[in-house]
């Protein structure tokens, strides 16, 4: 990618953000009129609505040609990167090792240089992933190395588009763009966006997406959509597709800003060998289209624009997660990298709060003690009051799972590299301060593994992905002394680095301001604007158009709701559809199966179905 991002207008640069990854088959429709372009920007033909639904699929395809390298080291300085690159090489008695320069400088409105680069020392390419991770596992504490993949040559192939409803067929060498003719009031509508790729509540959605949608053959040779838009109007979906859009708008503020750096310090990292600069997903940040817009997450984004966190004239890595439990992580504690001044553990709270002397918890019984305590902190919403739309959070502050002895193998089962036979005991070899194990022992009858970090720790002990790498465990054993059960009590989710979401939630709902907020989650950083020329905030609503008309959407899509996959309404396949009826909505069943609605009795914090009714109340946006 371009070594400079420049930053000229008040909605930013383009980005491009993967939608759908790696598909045979893509479907979607359009509101409004659409240039459909070939990969020279050649115009082919005008669709619209009544083009009615498209269809992209492979014809032949060459996945690209990928080598893979290791990575030994991360550094965010030029000069002090051949430095390391040298100590690297002695200590691991490595022949030679390669720099990588990943990530640009942001160029401001006023000329003023903010950098997000990144060097990355690895080692040179291999031709296979295979060797790399042979090398890999040959080094001490191999776990703390990624393997990074990346092009040789790119992929290739041609794509059919097709409409049966006007009998359009055209085959496109590698990519096509369909391009609004007026961006404010035209949408792609695309279908069975997966949403929660690798956590319990993974369903599909139909999105609506500003911009222009481009389908490209991707790596592996199958179909990836990319949604192509400005910066901040991304923004605007961004900060209510990762919480719901009634928080308060100082909330708003500050997740509009750390969503803002997050692109900008990862783009040409996360995704180093592909087209597109972030995923749509959590890996990234979640975006889930224009729908999402509301009359709060517009302000949110429109009331900071262009802001972002910097320390000592670089744009801020400002990692956030959903609930740190009580106790943020410190950044090196949960991946592998050095210490980030700004990313460091801490008490979510109150520092006069006598509840402060349960950090740190990184010993078991100091883990333990801070896991069955209730502290008070900010992300705690199991007590006080809470404003509805947080409540569903309660079950993450503090949690159990339990696993039949049997059960817990199978999951280790899943990765051969951890089957370690009947299941004997843990051994938390490493808490960091936050009370996250950082290296997990795992002993049984056929030898131990090590597992770690945090990531690595969730994705083995959870069908799905634990809740976070923060708990301890009891085990119950038989007569015989066999374990039988495996019981894990914890706290939080996610890694818990830098901003908790809930907590930076409640924290606006008790009238912290944004720089507050920010303050409290990234010590010692600054805020700065790239953008400093004239707008107004109506010429700037005038360019973004009217807000969604929701009518469509499903009630999970319209209330962005983590409980999908546990939901009556979802696991019966009963379609509830948002149906505009005044000022306000009513979800409406379509498609129904053969069910008695009037039999159904549901709650939940939106929606209520009774006896004597075929459908729910009004359910009502604040």
């Amino acid at each position: 990618m371009a070594n400079e991002i420049k930053y000229e207008n008040p909605f930013g640069p383009l980005i491009r953000i993967g939608m759908l990854e790696h598909q045979q088959e893509i479907t979607f429709s359009l509101i409004g009129k659409y240039h459909l372009l070939d990969k020279k920007g050649k115009k082919r033909e005008l669709l619209s609505e009544e083009t009615g639904l498209l269809r992209a699929t492979v014809v032949e395809s060459q996945p690209a040609g990928l080598q893979w390298r290791v990575v030994l080291a991360k550094v965010r300085d030029r000069d002090s990167a051949y430095a390391r690159a040298e100590m690297v090489e002695r200590s691991l008695s490595l022949a030679k090792t390669e720099i990588l320069e990943l990530g640009h400088d942001v160029l401001t409105s006023t000329g003023r240089r903010f950098n997000a680069r990144n060097y990355w020392i690895c080692t040179s390419p291999f031709p296979t992933e295979q060797e790399a991770r042979e090398l890999r596992d040959k080094l001490p504490d191999a776990t703390r190395y990624d393997i990074l993949a990346e092009r040789k040559y790119p992929p290739s192939g041609k794509i059919k588009l097709s409409a049966e409803k006007t009998g359009l067929s055209i085959i496109f060498d590698n990519s096509f763009d369909v391009v609004p003719v007026e961006p404010s009031s035209s949408r792609v509508v695309l279908n069975d966006v997966i949403v929660g790729v690798a956590y319990h509540w993974r369903h599909k959605e139909r999105q609506k997406l500003r911009g222009t949608l481009r389908t490209i053959i991707d790596n592996q040779g199958k179909l990836t959509a990319v949604n192509i838009l400005p910066l901040e109007v991304y923004l605007i979906s961004v900060n209510s597709s990762e919480m719901m859009a009634a928080c308060p708008d100082e909330f708003l503020k500050a997740q509009t800003i750390t969503a803002r750096n997050t692109v900008l310090a990862t783009m040409g990292k996360h995704h180093y060998c592909e087209d597109f600069d972030l995923c749509a997903d959590d890996h990234c940040q979640c975006y889930r289209g224009s729908s999402r817009e509301t009359e709060h997450s517009r302000k949110g984004v429109l009331l900071t624009l262009g802001e972002v966190l910097i320390y000592h004239n670089e744009i801020c890595d400002t990692r956030y997660s959903k609930m740190c439990g009580g106790l943020t992580a410190d950044f090196e504690r949960v991946w592998h990298g050095e210490p980030v001044e700004y990313l460091v553990s801490r008490f979510d709270g109150d520092q006069s709060s006598p509840d402060v002397s349960l950090y740190p918890a990184d010993t078991e019984l100091l883990a333990r003690k801070f896991i069955e305590s209730s502290p008070d902190v900010y992300c705690n919403t199991t007590k006080g009051r809470v404003p509805s739309y947080l409540k569903y959070s309660a079950q993450y502050f503090r949690w159990k799972v339990t696993y039949k002895r049997k059960e817990l193998e199978s999951l280790l089962k899943r990765f051969p590299e951890y089957n370690i036979g009947e299941f004997l005991d843990f051994e938390a070899l490493s808490r960091s301060p936050s009370g996250r194990i950082e290296y997990l022992l795992v002993k049984g009858t056929e030898g131990e593994v090590i597992i770690g970090k945090e990531f690595e720790i969730r994705r083995a002990l959870s069908p799905t992905f634990l809740y976070s790498s923060c708990f301890v465990w009891d085990i119950e054993r038989d007569k015989n002394g066999k374990v039988s059960t495996i019981t894990l009590y914890g706290a939080g989710w996610g890694h818990g680095v830098g901003m908790c979401q809930i907590g930076a939630a409640m924290m606006a709902y008790r009238g912290k301001k944004y720089e507050q907020i920010l303050s409290h989650y990234y010590p010692q950083t600054e805020l700065a604007r790239l953008y400093d020329g004239k707008y107004t905030k109506k010429s700037l609503k005038q360019q973004l158009g009217e807000l969604d008309f929701r009518v469509g959407d499903a009630c999970y899509e319209f209330f962005n709701c983590y409980a999908v996959t546990q939901c009556p309404i979802w696991l019966k396949n009963i379609r509830l559809e948002a149906q505009k009826q005044d000022d306000s909505f009513v979800f409406v069943p379509v498609e129904t199966p053969d069910i008695d609605l009037r039999k159904l009795k549901i709650t939940c914090e939106f929606l209520e179905f009774h006896k004597d009714s075929a459908y729910p109340k009004k359910g009502v946006v604040s």
